[in-house]
């Protein structure tokens, strides 16, 4: 039997899923997308999942989509093709109706489609070797999988408009500079890394988690006095937690807090 395209573990409250072609550079394929979808519902099933690590086998994050993929496209109708890319996009964007935060961790190659994928979770962190690449208008298309919309919401439409019509593969140092990630490490700290900010997070209780990824998502999209009426309503919500009155209490008695 062949391996599966995707690993999929669960560490305390942590779980982290690996893209697993590192003979191909983790590239996306139609089996792979079927199987992120399906992990996707299951850690959205999961109650005791708090964080998300998203992570590549071997030596690349994600080369892209499968370039043979792609080549079947040109014998398609542009009907056809649509249909199917846009079920291949969907796949893999699912990881956005997730609850709990997602982390991505790029080493080597993020290109593409995997670059997408990046910009879909809600933190990155870098090894030095990642590069970042839009690199489709090199291939004659134009962008997909929300590259758009994802990279300009992240680094603003003056940056998106430079990286997605030069096509160009930047180092992970320009990422961060560029607000593209959140940190850089070297290559050999960064499963433990990635994985320590996963825990972090995990250790802090739900509700709040969900609320705070829901109203950053939505800031662009809304007022001020939207946010304000949302937050004091989960507030309100949040109250009538015993989180509350561990916070409170380890504060005051200067130790780590105990969520449930």
């Amino acid at each position: 039997m062949s391996d599966p395209s995707l690993i999929v573990e669960k560490i305390d409250r942590v779980v982290r899923l690996t893209l697993n072609r590192p003979e191909m550079k983790n590239a996306m394929d139609d089996t792979m997308a079927e199987e992120f979808a399906a992990a996707v519902r299951q850690i959205q099933g999961d109650a005791q999942a708090r964080a998300l690590v998203i992570t590549g086998a071997g030596n690349a994050f994600c080369a892209g989509g499968n370039l043979k993929m792609l080549q079947t496209q040109l014998t398609g109708t542009p009907e056809v093709n649509q249909a199917q890319l846009l079920r291949f996009y969907r796949s893999f964007l699912s990881v956005l109706n997730l609850e709990i935060p997602v982390i991505a961790a790029l080493r080597g190659p993020a290109i593409g489609a995997g670059a997408c994928l990046a910009l879909a979770c809600d933190l990155r962190i870098a090894s030095v070797s990642a590069r970042i690449g839009f690199t489709f208008i090199r291939l004659g298309i134009n962008p997909g999988m929300g590259a758009e919309f994802l990279l300009t919401r992240l680094i603003g439409p003056a940056r998106a408009m430079e990286l997605l019509m030069t096509g160009e593969t930047i180092t992970a140092e320009r990422a961060e500079r560029i607000g593209l990630v959140n940190a850089v490490v070297d290559d050999s700290d960064l499963p433990e890394r990635a994985m320590a900010l996963a825990g972090r997070i995990a250790a802090m209780p739900a509700l709040p988690l969900r609320v705070i990824k829901e109203q950053v998502h939505a800031a662009n999209r809304q007022t001020l006095d939207d946010t304000l009426i949302r937050a004091a309503a989960f507030q309100g919500i949040c109250c009538q937690s015993p989180n509350v009155t561990e916070g409170i209490c380890a504060v005051m008695e200067k130790r780590p807090p105990k969520f449930l």
